[in-house]
């Protein structure tokens, strides 16, 4: 009976991507395939895979459904850990041996997974390639940990945008747009305006793509920027990488914005519920969702609040409750875009005017400095409880049920530093009623939809009165206090 043998090659880092290291392989089996006198049916390569990481392996799976099929009845690798490092999944190979009778041959020695003896051989391999994989991840993670401690550029990985090809240079030309972005976020900008305006100027990314808001986003919330190096451990969190990290220590390359900044950005843009951290289009109507539907219903005399939208009818802009199916909007209301605005407007203009409101916004002790001590204590003792539970001195159980209050104490001061942020704001907007005309003027819906909602929480529009034409009173302003 021929021998069919299929070849397997594995290499778990190959940075440079030239595939030197399996194509070693590969010459290796196919010199121990003609010794044995085997035909090589194929060669199924996973280039830059590890098994321990449980990464796909799309040419394992591969190999794994020829079995199967019958078009190979022998596989031939380097070493049994080229095939895996995972002791369950040698089973699988051990099993798939025992129903198509699967001849094993490697580099390193030979394994006969037919006998009790040879089985046990490829389990021993199988056991001790998993002990350094373990190993070896323990002392990755403690190098980076003191890299990171240590305040040191992390190796791999394209350039920083602001920084050169060393990584510790700044470039002036970005750092200046990392500045920008910076000031505009924390005037309440969202990330999809300062997106379509960076686009609009050609300004391009490390990668030379456009910026979107994601990008933006992690660019922005990193603690690189501001000359700071933080870490997140792998064992803290699955899934998705988390936008923040824990910061560590001062770094060895020099800050493009400041640590408050940093911080204040941190916590703006780690706000899921903040308008603008997504990657939504532009909005078109400066108050939608501001604006509440203030009709009374004929039965219960309750007022509607819904959120009104923009909706033009024969070409005129403007804001209406929405008449949608299988919501209670009472579809009852409704007001011109254009002045609604402009009365908005000068409202809150006029109220920003005025001594009372501007000694509120310097009210001593509120600049926030009180909640970074508090969210950076809280993030070292999140980083000591991953610490444990990665190197098992407590369980996952334990790990999450000490986790949680924590955590929730973290979200609710990073909340509150993101009010203190938006009052930070209007504290540079705040002036005549002259200058602040001026500048509204300047912005665009994006940053004056931030001013207002620094003021505002909602506005109730009450039904018009017939008999006039422009009624300023049926607009309710809730000012923030």
């Amino acid at each position: 009976m021929t021998t069919r043998a299929a070849i397997y090659v594995r290499i778990s880092q190959d940075r440079g991507g030239a595939g030197l290291g399996i194509a070693r392989q590969e010459e290796d089996c196919r010199a121990l395939c003609a010794r044995k006198g085997w035909d090589v049916v194929d060669v199924y390569p996973d280039n830059d895979v590890s098994a321990y990481s449980g990464a796909p392996r799309p040419k394992w799976q591969e190999l794994l459904a020829d079995i199967n099929e019958g078009i190979v009845n022998a596989v031939v690798c380097w070493h049994v850990d080229r095939l895996t490092r995972s002791p369950r999944e040698l089973e699988d190979v051990i099993d798939l041996a025992d129903r198509h009778g699967l001849e094993l041959a490697t580099v390193s020695g030979e394994i006969d997974l037919a006998t009790p003896t040879g089985r046990m051989i490829a389990r021993m391999l199988g056991a001790a390639a998993r002990h350094e994989a373990e190993h070896k991840a323990e002392r990755q993670q403690r190098q980076r940990r003191q890299a990171a401690e240590a305040g040191k550029v992390a190796g791999g990985g394209k350039r920083s945008f602001g920084y050169e090809d060393d990584r510790i240079t700044i470039k002036e030309s970005e750092a200046e747009i990392v500045r920008e972005g910076t000031r505009r976020v924390l005037a309440g900008e969202s990330l999809s305006s300062i997106c379509r305006d960076w686009q609009a100027r050609k300004i391009l990314t490390v990668a030379g793509n456009g910026w979107k808001p994601s990008a933006l986003r992690r660019m922005l919330a990193s603690a690189r920027i501001s000359g700071r190096r933080e870490h997140t451990p792998r064992t803290s969190w699955e899934g998705t990488r988390p936008l923040l990290g824990e910061i560590v220590s001062d770094a060895v390359w020099p800050g493009i914005i400041s640590h408050e900044d940093s911080d204040r950005l941190r916590a703006l843009l780690n706000d899921a519920n903040r308008a603008g951290n997504g990657g939504g289009g532009p909005r078109s109507y400066l108050l939608s969702g501001i604006l509440r539907c203030g009709k009374p219903s004929a039965t219960t005399g309750k007022t509607c609040g819904w959120g009104m939208v923009g909706r033009p009818r024969s070409g005129v802009p403007r804001y209406v409750c929405p008449n949608t199916p299988g919501t209670e909007a009472c579809g009852g209301t409704a007001t011109n875009a254009g002045r609604t605005d402009e009365h908005v407007r000068d409202m809150v203009l006029t109220a920003f005017e005025s001594p009372t409101f501007t000694e509120r916004l310097r009210e001593p002790g509120d600049d926030g400095s009180a909640l970074y001590e508090a969210i950076r204590a809280d993030e070292e003792e999140l980083e000591e409880l991953a610490d444990d539970f990665g190197q098992k001195r407590i369980t996952r159980k334990e790990w999450m049920m000490a986790r949680a209050p924590v955590q929730e104490r973290v979200e609710r001061n990073r909340a509150k530093l993101a009010k203190v942020s938006r009052k930070a704001v209007l504290l540079g907007f705040v002036g005549s009623f002259e200058d602040m005309r001026s500048r509204w003027e300047k912005m665009n819906d994006s940053q004056r939809r931030a001013v207002v909602s620094a003021a505002v929480r909602a506005i109730e529009v009450r039904p018009a009165d017939p008999r006039k034409r422009w009624d300023p009173d049926r607009f309710i302003i809730d000012w923030i206090a």
